[in-house]
């Protein structure tokens, strides 16, 4: 019974949603009619909305750690769905008359957050990488060998012997 019981909880957090994005439209006629008692009032009921919200958001953890529990190869599954199969769902949702213009707006910021999380994965690996090359310098250089260049531009170390370099020029 833990498919009613999210689903409960679900509908909860959108109906949440739903009432705080009207009281943000409140607040932002209070604050143009500089009405300051009643957006101290609607500040208070986004509070009390805020709470319910995180306590819908445990329920939901709490009950989605008792499916995977439950039903573990729910989530062992790796899933090749693609944003344009999710674009084609509620291009099919809204033919039905399902107003689903959120949602789309919403996927529409996921994945420009998922683009941007990508990015930021490769700029990452990129500085892992070039601190990895820059620790493995500093420790070839503590240990005391001598690095000597060869034409092939790669380097080898040399140990107990002087570096001899030619054509030098100040």
């Amino acid at each position: 019974m833990i498919f009613p019981a999210l689903e409960k909880t679900l509908r909860e957090q959108s109906r949440l949603v739903k009432e705080a994005l009207s009281i943000e439209k409140d607040k932002g006629r209070a604050i143009a009619e500089a009405n300051g008692k009643k957006l101290n009032e609607l500040s208070r009921r986004l509070e009390s909305i805020v709470e319910s919200m995180e306590k819908a958001e445990n329920e939901r953890i709490v009950s989605c750690r008792r499916l995977q529990k439950q039903r573990p190869d729910l989530f062992e599954v790796e899933s090749e769905l693609r944003a344009s199969d999710l674009l084609h769902a509620l291009d099919l949702l809204e033919e039905q008359g399902v107003p689903v213009e959120q949602e789309r707006d919403l996927l529409s910021l996921l994945m420009l957050d998922l683009r941007k999380l990508q990015t930021l994965n490769q700029e990452n690996q990129y500085a892992l990488e070039r601190a990895h090359a820059n620790l493995h310098d500093v420790l070839e250089d503590v240990s005391g060998k001598e690095r000597v260049y060869t034409p092939a531009g790669t380097s080898k170390n040399k140990s107990g012997s002087q570096s001899l370099i030619l054509n030098a020029t100040v």
